[in-house]
């Protein structure tokens, strides 16, 4: 697959995302109105396009823009937060890897160790269940 070929799979994951993620918040009945989720969107979309620029610009087509999906999740529960969602447990979820997403874009991690930190967050939080107040069973971790 080609960079572009990458960047074009990673947006419609990101919409799938997005459109997954308004049918939950919806049956709940927490969604914001549609104007609103829309302009959401949009502003998410400017700021992880900002940040694939800088990726591109850091390391070039060999950028791999998946660093950035938990980015574009949480920067889009932070907006959900701010128009009345409980969201606090989805911002947890996405918030590691996110972050660590835009470290790598502001040079403090390489995209390797980045790609091998987040499979290791992710198999983590499967470990967890979601029971992330409760401590790690069997677990190097330590976490508690």
């Amino acid at each position: 697959m080609d960079f572009e070929e990458k960047v074009e799979a990673f947006w419609e994951d990101c919409d799938t995302w997005v459109s997954e993620r308004c049918s939950e918040i919806s049956a709940r009945g927490e969604a914001p109105a549609q104007e609103d989720i829309s302009e959401l969107a949009d502003i998410i979309e400017q700021r992880i396009s900002s940040l694939l620029e800088q990726g591109v610009q850091c390391y070039g087509k060999s950028f791999a823009p998946g660093l950035l999906s938990d980015a574009h999740h949480l920067l889009f529960e932070l907006e959900l937060k701010k128009h009345g969602c409980e969201n606090e447990q989805q911002i947890h979820r996405y918030k590691e890897n996110g972050l660590l997403g835009i470290s790598v874009i502001e040079g403090r991690v390489n995209p390797d160790n980045a790609q091998l930190i987040m499979k290791l967050n992710q198999v983590h939080a499967e470990k967890k269940g979601g029971k992330d107040d409760e401590p790690c069973k069997d677990c190097i971790c330590g976490k508690r």
